[in-house]
């Protein structure tokens, strides 16, 4: 299944508005998060907003956060919210384009059900289900303490 960068980096930063600690978060720290561009994470917010997966509050203290808890997340859903056209399965070596099952292929109804299948479970997954699988980012370790140069360990 092909799909663009803006599903992939939609649903990370589905992922990190679940996963982080602390109510809303800007759109400069998730962008920094994957080095993408803020304009393009933006951009993705506001579309997660208008389908309703993210709610949006304004001021110093403003930022994004989920608007629905990750177990009622399909994505599904949010292929439909973030992809132009339907994905669809590719399958071969790709030159100059795709190269997608044509109906005259003679394996084409083995790779359509593979689609099929493949569609359906991802459309029944949620965010929760990623979550789960990947697990929640590891909290940053405190800083380490420097230890005793030569010369102090040298003095005891």
């Amino acid at each position: 299944m092909i799909t663009s960068k803006r599903f992939g980096y939609g649903l990370c930063v589905l992922y990190e508005l679940a996963t982080r600690e602390g109510g809303h978060h800007s759109a400069r720290d998730l962008a920094q998060g994957y080095s993408v561009p803020e304009a393009f994470v933006r951009r993705l917010l506001l579309d997660l907003r208008r389908a309703g997966f993210v709610e949006a509050q304004k001021g110093r203290m403003g930022g994004y956060q989920l608007a629905h808890s990750p177990k009622e997340i399909k994505l599904g859903a949010l292929i439909k919210a973030l992809e132009p056209e339907e994905p669809v399965l590719i399958y071969g070596r790709l030159r100059r384009g795709t190269n997608m099952p044509a109906d005259a292929c003679p394996v084409a109804p083995f790779w359509k059900g593979v689609e099929a299948k493949f569609a359906a479970s991802v459309a029944e997954a949620t965010l929760a289900d990623v979550i789960a699988q990947v697990g929640a980012p590891a909290k940053a370790a405190a800083p380490k303490r420097k230890t005793a140069g030569r010369r102090e360990r040298a003095r005891k």
